[in-house]
């Protein structure tokens, strides 16, 4: 069975200067180097992409509920 995934990758951004650092268990790691290797991208920017793309919806989520209250 092969599973189509839909990708909302943005193009590539600078070189950034600032890090943040999170623990990861290796398989949660594998994981994300397993995909990373699949789209052939780095794994840190896999990591980045999700962490933002997280941020973003929980972002619309709050505005959303906020405008509801309203």
């Amino acid at each position: 069975m092969t599973i189509q995934l839909n990708s909302t990758l943005p193009e590539r951004q600078p070189k950034r200067a600032l890090m943040f650092s999170i623990r990861l268990t290796e398989v949660e790691q594998d994981e994300i180097e397993t995909l990373a290797k699949r789209l052939k991208l780095p794994s840190s920017f896999m990591a980045r992409h999700f962490i933002l793309e997280a941020v973003q919806h929980h972002k619309n989520q709050m505005t959303q509920e906020a405008a509801v209250e309203a």
